[in-house]
């Protein structure tokens, strides 16, 4: 469950969860491992830069605890441009329009773009919150 377009897209927003736009914090239920909003509402900012590369350069024999993204920025359609990584999609996401709205899916965004759907993801480790 997440905060997307529901109906007819891009002409009209039935808002069936109560949302036309955004929506609070904790709106939806958690996922199987207990976190909230990972998909949906707004696009979220990483701190990692986006490299088309990253995962043809890593370690796929070993497994990777925590990885810390690439180095540098790297998008061949914005060769000067540094770009974050942007997960999650946002409100404006429907099936048949925007495929990128799950966890595992990461854009490019230019670090001067903001947007009315491009919010920031943050991190908290069980010990922050002690």
């Amino acid at each position: 469950m997440a905060n997307t377009w529901q109906g007819r897209f891009p002409t009209k927003n039935e808002s069936e969860d109560g949302f036309k736009y955004i929506s609070p914090i904790k709106s939806y239920p958690p996922n199987s491992a207990g976190i909230y909003d990972m998909a949906g509402n707004v696009w979220e900012w990483t701190s990692d830069w986006y490299n088309r590369d990253y995962y043809k350069a890593i370690n796929t024999s070993a497994v990777l605890s925590n990885p810390t993204g690439a180095k540098e920025y790297f998008d061949p359609d914005r060769p000067y441009e540094p770009v974050k990584v942007i997960k999650g999609g946002s409100f404006l996401c429907h099936s048949s329009y925007c495929a990128s709205y799950r966890i595992s899916a990461r854009m490019p965004s230019s670090i001067d773009t903001g947007s009315d759907h491009l919010g920031f993801r943050t991190v908290v480790t069980p010990d922050m919150l002690k």
